[in-house]
């Protein structure tokens, strides 16, 4: 059943990063001083002729805009797989995706409030997610992400943690909210794990990322692992270069005369771009062992990069299209292709978050068909403990207490010769890595980082 209501709410006046705390943002939103709470029930359409509505928030411009264009496109594609094959008990879904923008609160609070979505989708910002956190709270109705790096956000032991929105904690799990994607203490720990097994005798590494919490909680969950694993080595330079920036020379040159023999990055979208191509105009492929990203092998960037990745580095991501080998992988890339083929605007070949972003909505179809309804409570119970079977990536499981998708991550080598129906890399020799939150506590242990699954 769901915990949905029973988990306590402190009385600390602790500032969210937005600038209010939790405990005034809620007593705001109930006086009505700030917000409406128009549908902040959900919109509970329970039948009839009524479109069902999903509602997202991506970001469509700026450094992401690529990377958030492509998980709307998995969704619309999701969306009308479920609509051409008679909706669900007769209905069809309407999916509205807005930007982030200036003020994401504001798209969530009008999606529910105005759009009437019964459900959510989002985000592609770890910073603007937990900021986003008490918005989701207060309006009450699901909300599954399907880009979120930060493990934060589906870790609910804040006994053990503290809770974020309560002073300086790190547990910001909140009852309606779930997560179809992996996210960074899984995919740091592939890293490391990778690392440990294939460069023992390996020392130096370098880090670059982007300044935000984002990078620098990749950095810090990768040397946790490493460190949990046993594994020795020296970290001889860390470089955080601004979000967005259009200029990392300065700090690949400081990383390059630190000597490092592994770099290990967390660049994502267009600053992955910059990354690789500044990097290879700088060398520093040529004089290291391996560079690995996190989230970085994507289609879209392969092809914005076009022949400059360079070959045999460690690029990863929470879906690659060619890694799994299942016939609904086969069948999401193929409808994918089919749809996006002709537009000058999508990669057509699925994004890192292609995957996820078909689970969440396929999700969503198998609560309101199995229950009748789209009423929180219902669909919130469905989906805690839920598996899906047919998900692209082989089945995922909804963990009941976390809400985290038990879902992999790939790392695979960058190659030229990769079967992509785009000018670029892709990636070949794939490996998946999961792991369990028993398993994540004992190598963490010590760091203070939580597992957020």
């Amino acid at each position: 059943m769901s915990q949905h209501g029973e988990r306590p709410h402190e009385t600390s006046d602790s500032k969210l990063s937005g600038g209010f705390s939790r405990r005034g943002f809620l007593a705001a939103a109930g006086s009505g001083a700030t917000i409406s709470l128009a549908g902040c029930a959900g919109n509970g359409n329970g039948g009839g002729d009524e479109p069902i509505r999903i509602g997202g928030t991506y970001l469509l411009s700026g450094v992401a805009e690529a990377l958030g264009a492509g998980s709307e496109a998995a969704a619309q594609v999701a969306v009308d797989a479920i609509n051409e094959d008679g909706g669900i008990d007769g209905r069809e879904i309407e999916l509205e995706i807005r930007d982030h923008g200036d003020d994401p609160q504001a798209q969530v609070r009008s999606l529910v409030q105005e759009f009437e979505a019964d459900l959510l989708l989002g985000m592609t910002s770890s910073g603007v997610t937990l900021n986003t956190g008490p918005t989701w709270e207060q309006l009450g109705v699901p909300v599954t992400l399907t880009d979120i790096g930060t493990p934060w956000i589906t870790e609910h032991d804040a006994e053990t943690y503290g809770d974020y929105y309560e002073g300086d904690g790190q547990a910001a799990g909140i009852p309606n909210l779930f997560r179809t994607n992996s996210h960074t203490a899984h995919m740091t720990y592939g890293i490391a794990q990778y690392t440990a097994d294939n460069y023992g005798d390996v020392t130096r590494i370098a880090n670059m990322g982007p300044d935000y919490a984002y990078g620098e909680q990749c950095w810090d969950y990768y040397q946790a692992y490493l460190d949990g694993l046993g594994f020795e080595y020296e970290v001889v330079e860390s470089q955080f270069p601004e979000l967005g920036s259009g200029d990392m020379t300065p700090q690949i040159t400081n990383v390059m005369n630190a000597d490092p023999e592994i770099v290990f990055t967390s660049f994502w979208a267009s600053d992955t771009v910059t990354f690789t191509s500044q990097a290879a105009e700088a060398g520093l492929f040529e004089n290291v062992v391996d560079v690995f990203d996190t989230i970085g092998g994507s289609a879209d960037n392969f092809e914005s990069l076009g022949d400059t990745t360079p070959d045999g580095f460690h690029y990863s991501g929470w879906y690659w299209p060619d890694a799994y080998g299942t016939d609904e992988n086969q069948a999401f890339v193929d409808t994918y292709q089919e749809t996006y083929s002709e537009d000058d605007n999508i990669t057509d070949y699925p994004t890192f978050t292609g995957g996820s972003t078909w689970a969440a909505i396929q999700i969503y179809a198998d609560a309101i068909e199995e229950t009748g309804s789209t009423e929180p409570e219902d669909i919130i119970d469905f989906m805690e403990g839920y598996t899906l079977e047919n998900d692209p990536r082989g089945s995922i499981t909804l963990d009941p207490d976390s809400h985290q998708a038990n879902a992999s991550v790939v790392i695979g080598e960058t190659s030229q010769d990769a079967e992509v129906p785009y000018e670029g890399a892709g990636l070949v020799n794939t490996e998946e890595y999961q792991i369990t939150r028993d398993e994540a506590l004992d190598l963490l242990e010590g760091s203070g980082l939580p597992p957020g699954m």
